[in-house]
């Protein structure tokens, strides 16, 4: 840990634990920073990727991540705090078993609450996500599901 890190808020911190979670592919610390009544939502709407629950949502990461052959890149381009919300930027980027690069460019909009054992969760995301980029990795893992299931 950097000694920036330790000098940040709760809620920053919990921001890097989030993002090593995925550089590492480790869904298991993803899945500790989410309230159990976790929502997400993708943008835009035009996606038609409806509201999901944090079961939901991990699932959907195990499928994605098992396809990373390596690591995810992921860089926090900027983070902005106010009290139970976090804004963040970010760009992801990681190669995929499929034959596409998943490169991402979204923004996150976090409220964090204070859970029953003291820490901090993650409650709800709204994710404004790049979507031809999103589109094209949701395409390309439907067509690997497609070819399993013949």
């Amino acid at each position: 840990m950097s000694s920036q890190q330790t000098t940040d808020s709760p809620q920053i911190k919990l921001t890097y634990e989030w993002a090593e979670g995925f550089r590492k592919k480790d869904l298991g610390v993803i899945a500790k920073l989410l309230h159990e009544d976790h929502r997400r939502i993708t943008y835009p709407q035009s996606l038609g990727i409806p509201e999901q629950t944090k079961e939901e949502y991990i699932q959907q990461m195990t499928e994605i991540i098992n396809v990373w052959t390596d690591g995810c890149e992921l860089t926090l381009h900027s983070i902005i705090e106010t009290p139970g919300t976090l804004v963040v930027h970010f760009t992801n980027k990681a190669n995929t078993s499929l034959g596409v690069e998943m490169v991402r460019e979204s923004i996150m909009i976090g409220q964090i609450v204070t859970d029953e054992d003291g820490s901090l969760k993650i409650k709800r995301i709204e994710e404004f996500t790049d979507s031809k980029s999103y589109l094209d990795l949701l395409k390309a893992l439907g067509e690997a599901r497609a070819k399993v299931n013949k």
